[in-house]
């Protein structure tokens, strides 16, 4: 059995189960075509981490191939690259920009609660995530928007909150977040904002704006008009 040594033994079979040339390398990446040859020969020794976040985020590669040094045969490398995800992508530039605290502000579902929810969440670098109730959930990366599933400590619901990555750059930007109310159990929808730096509550809410244009709870009468359509099977 043949094994690899080198992370660019690896990188440069990569690009052969790929079918990826130089010439395409070179344009998507904006490297010289002696770069992208280089970087694929040990000898050479140009191979940075840099280059590998850029080749993986561009072509949806796992980096586990290059950072695990178990995986070092041409099977293992083939097993990983088979059971890629086609929707959500290991973009390690993007990541590299959410990594760290966040404060997400957004209106609670009952006002006597609080004005606005300020809800301090850290992103990790193996893409999870968790905020200071202790829930704990995954960010999952897609080619123009991402999204966060978190599952609530202490009810077990799934909260998904989706937002555009090129809106990431910024350091505040919205997003849409689908939950379970608390105190009711029931579906709700809220746009909020994401901002790498705290803001004080009277901006936030000035931000947010109208209760009513940020916010929808599902209504009992849906409930009970979707409960009607339920056949009972004999």
């Amino acid at each position: 059995m043949e094994y690899f040594h080198y992370k660019e033994e690896k990188l440069k079979y990569v690009f052969e189960v790929l079918n990826l040339q130089n010439k395409e390398i070179s344009e998507e990446l904006e490297l010289g075509r002696t770069t992208v040859a280089n970087i694929q020969s040990y000898h050479q020794n140009r191979l940075r981490r840099h280059h590998l976040y850029a080749i993986c985020s561009a072509y949806n590669i796992p980096m586990e191939i290059f950072e695990d040094e178990s995986i070092n045969t041409k099977e293992r490398v083939n097993e990983i690259l088979m059971n890629r995800d086609d929707i959500f992508y290991k973009d390690y530039e993007l990541l590299n920009k959410l990594k760290g605290d966040w404060y997400l502000y957004s209106y609670p579902s009952n006002s006597a609660l609080a004005r606005v929810w300020e809800t301090e969440t850290t992103i990790y670098e193996d893409f999870s995530v968790e905020d200071m109730h202790q829930n704990r959930g995954k960010l999952l990366i897609g080619k123009n928007q991402s999204i966060i599933l978190k599952e609530s400590h202490n009810s077990k619901n799934i909260t998904s909150i989706t937002f555009d990555n090129n809106k990431v750059t910024y350091g505040v930007f919205p997003f849409s977040r689908v939950s379970k109310s608390n105190s009711i159990n029931k579906e709700l929808f809220n746009f909020g904002i994401f901002s790498k730096e705290r803001l004080e509550l009277d901006r936030a809410e000035d931000i947010l704006g109208d209760l009513n244009r940020v916010q929808l709870q599902m209504q009992q009468d849906m409930l009970e008009k979707i409960n009607e359509c339920i056949f009972v099977k004999g």
